[in-house]
C-alpha cells in the first residue's frame, strides 16, 4: 500500500525548499517529495508539499520533521491511499 499527502505549509525563508525536500527524503518510508512555492512574503514562504511513501508513512512523522525545521502545517489538502 502507498500513501500520498498533499499539504499546505508555511515556512521561513530558511531552510530552503531543497533542504526540506532532502530531509523528508531521508525518511525511510518516503519515496517522493515535490515542493511548489505558492507565495513569498517578507518573512515567510507558503509552499504546497506532496509526499508519497509506503504504508508506514504517517502525517505525524511528516509534521514532526516540518516542525523541527520551523515550518507550520496549515492544512492537509488531500490524502490518497493506493494498493
Amino acid at each position: 500500500m502507498n500513501i500520498t499527502f498533499k499539504l499546505d505549509v508555511l515556512k521561513p525563508h530558511s531552510p530552503d525548499n531543497e533542504l526540506i525536500g532532502r530531509t523528508l527524503m531521508n525518511t525511510e518510508s518516503v519515496m517522493y517529495v515535490q515542493i511548489k512555492t505558492d507565495e513569498i512574503d517578507q518573512k515567510t514562504t507558503s509552499i504546497f508539499l506532496t509526499v508519497k511513501g509506503t504504508e508506514d508513512l504517517t502525517l505525524d512523522s511528516i509534521s514532526d520533521i516540518l516542525e523541527s525545521m520551523n515550518c507550520a502545517l496549515h492544512s492537509v489538502d488531500e490524502v490518497i491511499i493506493e494498493k
